[in-house]
């Protein structure tokens, strides 16, 4: 086993309805709590009886379709089993041993763990509620989070394009962007040297199906194709994501509902807490409770407790929008607790 291993901690997901013997409310992993739409649940059906066959590896008419998604020459698109696995790829593709790694905080771990398997030197920078106001190193790669997880704010574009004047490469993970509203992607036309990092998990609510993708220039998306394992997205997952795509509307509408279900939230925990401001379908919250999420896990509602995370001062929760009745449910155990 390489050493580098024994110093990595294990990425914790936080807890799981599966891990209670009793029905609870789901709050801690940011998934979109909205049923598919019917034509992704009939494709899965009609589809099971394929699932002894391979699909095909390039993933034409998925590439296709994002295509035509956001705008941009399918040449630019790589896919693979989810949004993580992509930014494993990318240290793959580009990082050497002791190459400088950039990553502000507080951010998602899995920038810092797969870029310490590449045995990268990691640095981290703390900005106080995400806020970057611009670029204050330069390196081989660096990670944003844009909308940020856990924080839910949005970076500049203007301080993106300084971190792409002065780094290699750059990541921009948009895995909450439909939420937002806001992209980076036209900016592939004027750096070769971004990479704008997408899910189906959030927007799409495909989380377990697994499927993400990235759009880069020609040569990186090749590149990462490239290295992928040839079959990374499965029958099942692939046509879902086309499905998906072809009902576009269905899930712009979703996501209306959970914003305005976010900014409900907010202003109700906002009389008993900081909440962060957010552009995501989750909100982060400082409060002053003791074991907070334990208690209420207690009542049968899962937050994720990022307490200790880096750049985080003092008690912490995130939690994700779910529909109505759960979120009513939380505000009232809160409400009950405090």
């Amino acid at each position: 086993m390489r050493f580098v291993v024994s110093l990595i901690n294990e990425y914790d997901p936080g807890p799981f309805p599966e891990d209670f013997d009793r029905r609870v409310i789901q709050l801690a992993s940011n998934e979109n709590p909205y049923p598919p739409h019917q034509e992704v649940i009939s494709t899965l059906k009609n589809s099971v009886m394929e699932i002894n066959r391979y699909p095909s590896p390039y993933y034409r008419k998925l590439k296709n379709l994002i295509s035509e998604y956001l705008g941009v020459d399918s040449s630019n698109i790589a896919v693979s089993n989810g949004a993580s696995d992509l930014l494993r790829l990318v240290t793959d593709l580009f990082i050497e041993p002791f190459d400088r790694v950039f990553i502000p905080m507080p951010s998602y771990t899995l920038y810092a763990l797969f870029s310490m398997l590449r045995e990268a030197q990691v640095v981290t920078k703390v900005f106080e509620g995400y806020r970057l106001d611009g670029c204050y190193d330069r390196g081989k790669l660096a990670f944003l989070c844009s909308p940020n997880n856990p924080t839910g704010n949005v970076i500049d574009r203007a301080v993106i394009e300084e971190f792409l004047e002065n780094f290699d490469y750059v990541v921009v993970d948009e895995a909450y962007s439909e939420f937002a509203g806001t992209s980076v992607v036209d900016l592939i036309n004027h750096y070769e040297n971004l990479i704008v990092i997408r899910s189906f998990s959030k927007f799409f609510g495909l989380a377990g199906m697994r499927v993400g993708y990235a759009i880069a220039h020609e040569n990186v998306a090749r590149a990462i194709e490239k290295i992928r394992n040839p079959f990374s997205i499965s029958t099942l997952a692939y046509k879902a994501a086309i499905a998906a795509l072809e009902n576009v509307d269905y899930y712009r509408k979703i996501a209306g509902l959970i914003v305005m279900e976010r900014d409900r939230i907010a202003k109700r925990l906002g009389k008993m807490f900081y909440v962060y401001e957010s552009h995501a379908n989750f909100l982060l919250v400082r409060h002053e409770v003791g074991n907070l999420a334990d208690r209420l896990m207690e009542r049968g509602i899962l937050v994720r407790d990022v307490t200790g995370l880096e750049g985080l001062e003092g008690p912490h929760f995130r939690v994700s929008v779910g529909r109505k009745h759960e979120n009513d449910a939380f505000l009232s155990a809160v409400e009950e607790i405090t």
